[in-house]
């Protein structure tokens, strides 16, 4: 598999490999957090998840995010989510909006503030 490095403004090119045995050779990487983001991508790649939820009371959404990142495989459980919930004013950046997102262990927060 190849890969570009997004954890620095370097980009490295790398190739990621599992063995017979299970595994996992990375080369083209610069620096440990490199080797890190490529066995993570070929194991179990996650990613952070960013949306909008409404607000009771107004017509104007809250952005929210999750606190770290998810499962790929959970992203679209987790915007549906988004889509579904409505919050109550006020809330502030870093605010709990929903606990544990779809079974993730992930919390959602406001990313911006809504007044009552």
């Amino acid at each position: 598999m190849q890969l570009i490095c997004i954890n620095c403004p370097k980009g490295c090119e790398m190739t990621v490999e599992r063995g017979a045995d299970g595994a996992v050779k990375v080369t083209g990487h610069t620096c440990p957090r490199g080797e890190a983001y490529a066995i993570a991508e070929l194991t179990n790649p996650t990613r952070m998840v960013t949306g909008l939820v409404r607000v009771a009371g107004t017509r104007r959404p809250l952005p929210v995010k999750t606190r770290t990142a998810i499962p790929k495989g959970k992203i679209a459980e987790v915007t549906n989510l988004l889509a579904n919930t409505t919050v109550l004013p006020p809330k502030k950046i870093g605010d709990l909006v929903i606990e544990n997102a779809c079974d993730t262990g992930v919390d959602v927060i406001a990313t911006a503030m809504c007044a009552v």
